[in-house]
């Protein structure tokens, strides 16, 4: 079996997919083998509410020695990173091949900001695209190698309240192909079109298939989060 640790701060959004896509079979072989928080957050609440291994550790500069520790013994094949905090060198050059992050947007556009920040910034500056970029994690913020993008057509009178659930399950899908590439879960990988929220999405690459991505009681069980925003990593 393949091993998953989250790096978790806000309302577990990622994390309460990839749990349901692992329910559902779309990373066979796969299981979650820990939730590691730098506050009590949503994440943490859904983690414990699953029976998946849970803690609240420090993520300060001086305290993530003892997470790398932590994730030795978890022995993590892939750590998705969507905690509040920059690595240090030392935990990304220990961990370069396992990290993984996800940002809402076209990376190296709108880098550098967290949550929906990126989104608010590309519908400021008149973007004609939004995106999802799930990468490497480097020790330069933003700046590791894109694994999978995803591109979204901005449509006339769009706000953020508007795009952000098209954005979050195009980040969801994103991560997902990145996952199944990570763990090395077979699929021939080349660009595609999905329709997502009544959009045309370009993910490249995407080769997963055979997954339920149009059932939307799936989103909305997704989305079904004890606390904060479901669009929240």
């Amino acid at each position: 079996m393949k091993s998953v640790v989250f790096l978790c701060s806000g309302g577990g959004g990622n994390l309460r997919f990839v749990y349901a896509a692992m329910q559902r079979g779309w990373l066979p072989g796969a299981r979650l083998v820990g939730v590691l928080t730098d506050r009590e957050c949503g994440a943490s609440e859904f983690a414990r509410s699953k029976g998946l291994p849970t803690r609240c550790m420090d993520f300060s500069r001086s305290g993530q020695a003892d997470v790398q520790l932590e994730l030795r013994r978890l022995a993590a094949d892939a750590v998705v990173t969507n905690v509040h905090k920059i690595l240090t060198p030392e935990f990304v050059t220990e961990y370069e091949n396992a990290l993984l992050n996800l940002h809402y947007s076209l990376l190296p556009a709108f880098g550098g900001v967290i949550g929906v920040e990126p989104v608010k910034r590309a519908l400021e500056y008149g973007a004609t695209l939004l995106g999802v970029t799930a990468h490497r994690v480097s020790a330069e913020v933003d700046a590791g190698r894109p694994l999978v993008q995803a591109a979204i057509p901005v449509e006339p009178g769009d706000g953020v309240d508007l795009v952000m659930d098209v954005v979050f399950r195009a980040g969801c899908l994103a991560l997902l192909e990145t996952l199944r590439g990570q763990l090395g879960i077979a699929g021939h990988a080349r660009a595609r079109v999905l329709r997502l929220c009544g959009r045309d999405i370009m993910f490249n690459p995407f080769g997963t298939v055979g997954i339920e991505w149009e059932d939307e009681a799936f989103w909305q069980e997704v989305k079904a989060q004890p606390a904060g925003d479901p669009s929240s990593c």
